[in-house]
């Protein structure tokens, strides 16, 4: 409606007054009989022609009067024009959902201009826990509908695999491996006669097994209890490599074997990860790897960048970037005074990369806990030479987990936290996807396991799931009962679509692209459950008030198509959310 209404005002300025690329504001009013939309044009217009905003306005509102689907134009002091859109306007879109489906409320805002979004990029440490999985959603969201809406989409996971964490993942698996290797010496798994018999030094090879345990529980026994991964999945792990290399490990130096346990918890879990996100339904286009960028010598190229801009300099050894000349709180270490490389180094060399890449948006997905590490980010990008605005940071809030009323804090797996695997399996996909975009996702989210699994109007994603299964149901019985196909495209009458309700429900189908595109626009996902809710509860109340299957053959054929129109903008809405649509419930 709203773009609809935008195309009409610019084509007559530019006949009436020879005018094109003026911006004014298309919008619904406040109150509701002010209108469908209202604009302010004509202040505009006002200062390009120095005329009267007033006279301006009626004189738009003249011409606009003279279109089929304006049932009313009227000019409000000063000068703001309010419409009302005419019934065959609103019948004109019903019959052009359905003709065109989900096409009708596409639109190519995007341009095909390239956007990458970076989301999740979890430390592949452990599993994903259930704030990973919420923002998950956000950036999977977010890109259904930029893609939808015409944007080039790269959906990219930045693997975080180079920094110390892998390290510290080594020496857990070796700590629980030495754990297990001890427990079998113990209960006697190395006790056949090539282990037990003596050798030239009087010593066998069990005690030489049990002096290597020994020797390297003390080697890592303090760095695995100061930072060490724990939970039931280091072990797991751990239980894997014995399977696969048995003693093997005790045989490489310390150095040698935490590198190599590196790597295998590495991708171990990159695998676990993956398996996860895609029954989630979540795929990405790119894994990053972190590795890489020193692998190919992007971060010193990065780096050679900005010390020939004179952005970086030395103090006490180290090498600072200037971040404060581009809006940061304090400069940054880039380069440690051992020679290491910081975080911060890595991934302005990552954003380098992005920004090399060619794309004309980047969008992050980052836990609410990188807030403080946004300014130095956007520092960084500008100090490219890059707008601010290229990079778009989109924090989330972790999730809390109740059950019976009571926060659930534990995980035998994980550790100290509930793993998106877990909730998967209590209460499936579907649900987790739809209650994590029901708030704004730099809010905290209340995640209550008991009204999640509820088959009743109290829980949302089965309330408008189940409108989608009931239409079905409906076309399924008026098929049986009357013989009449309306999963196939028929003939109707938008004219007997005239009750209160109906009319109401077709006037929400009609704005409903532009709450979409709007949506695409301000990354407002979570006003789509709302959107779904509030068309499914019209729904319910007009199919409890309205006959759908009647013996008047074309008012029956009128609602149907009505509810064809319904079932497809849920569909739509389900489809950004990346939820099911089903047929029976």
């Amino acid at each position: 409606m709203q773009g609809f209404l935008k195309k009409e005002i610019q084509n007559l300025i530019k006949q009436r007054y020879n005018l094109s690329g003026i911006e004014f504001k298309v919008e619904r009013p406040k109150r509701k009989e002010f209108g469908d939309l209202a604009t302010n044009v004509a202040f505009i217009l006002a200062k390009h022609l120095k005329g009267n905003p007033f006279e301006i306005a009626n004189e738009i509102a003249e011409e606009l009067r003279k279109n089929s689907a304006f049932e009313s134009v009227e000019v409000a002091k000063p000068a703001f024009i309010n419409l009302r859109f005419s019934k065959d306007y609103y019948y004109g879109v019903l019959k052009d959902i359905l003709s065109k489906g989900f096409d009708y409320f596409r639109e190519n805002i995007g341009l095909d201009r390239k956007v990458q979004l970076e989301y999740v990029s979890a430390n592949p440490t452990g599993p994903l826990h259930l704030g990973h999985g919420r923002g998950a959603v956000v950036g999977d969201v977010m890109a259904n509908l930029l893609e939808f809406y015409g944007w080039d989409v790269t959906r990219e996971y930045y693997i975080n695999d180079a920094g110390n964490q892998i390290r510290v993942l080594g020496v857990s698996i070796l700590y629980r491996y030495l754990e297990l290797m001890l427990s079998l010496v113990y209960d006697g798994a190395y006790s056949s006669p090539v282990y037990i018999t003596p050798l030239g030094d009087g010593t066998t090879k069990k005690d030489r097994l049990y002096a290597r345990i020994s020797e390297l529980f003390r080697e890592i026994g303090e760095d695995f209890e100061r930072n060490g991964y724990r939970g039931e999945y280091i072990q797991e792990l751990a239980q894997k490599v014995y399977n696969l290399y048995r003693e093997q490990i005790l045989e490489l130096p310390k150095e040698r074997a935490i590198s190599f346990l590196s790597e295998f918890g590495l991708k171990e879990m990159l695998e676990e990860i993956k398996e996860d996100l895609n029954r989630f339904g979540i795929k990405f286009d790119v894994w990053f790897s972190e590795k890489s960028l020193y692998q190919t010598g992007y971060v010193e190229k990065t780096l050679k960048f900005l010390r020939e801009k004179g952005l970086l300099y030395e103090k006490e050894g180290a090498i600072w970037f200037k971040t404060t000349e581009f809006g940061d709180d304090k400069d940054r270490v880039v380069i440690k005074s051992d020679g290491s490389y910081t975080y911060f180094a890595s991934d302005i060399a990552y954003h380098y990369n992005k920004y090399l890449r060619g794309f004309n948006k980047v969008i992050n997905v980052w836990g609410a806990d990188h807030h403080g590490y946004v300014p130095r980010i956007k520092a960084a990008i500008k100090a490219f030479g890059v707008k601010e605005d290229w990079l778009e940071v989109e924090l989330v809030q972790l999730v809390k987990l109740y059950r019976n009323g009571k926060e659930v804090k534990m995980s035998k797996r994980a550790g100290n936290f509930v793993t998106l695997r877990e909730l998967m399996d209590e209460v499936g996909e579907d649900v987790i996807r739809f209650w994590f975009i029901t708030k704004r996702s730099d809010t905290p989210l209340e995640f209550d396991i008991e009204k999640a699994k509820e088959e009743s109007s109290e829980n949302p994603v089965f309330y408008v799931q189940y409108a989608h299964a009931r239409i079905s149901g409906i076309f399924r019985e008026v098929k049986n009962r009357k013989g009449f196909n309306a999963e196939e495209e028929f003939e109707f009458n938008p004219l007997l679509l005239n009750g209160e309700t109906e009319l109401e429900l077709i006037k929400d189908l009609a704005t409903l692209k532009d709450e979409l595109i709007s949506i695409a626009q301000s990354r407002e996902i979570h006003l789509l459950p709302q959107l779904a809710v509030e068309l499914v509860k019209k729904f319910h109340y007009y199919y409890n008030h309205y006959r759908v299957m009647t013996d008047d053959f074309e008012l029956m054929k009128a609602r149907l198509a009505l509810l064809k129109a319904i079932r497809t903008a849920l569909r739509l809405i389900f489809k950004f959310i990346g939820i099911s649509a089903p047929e029976r419930m």
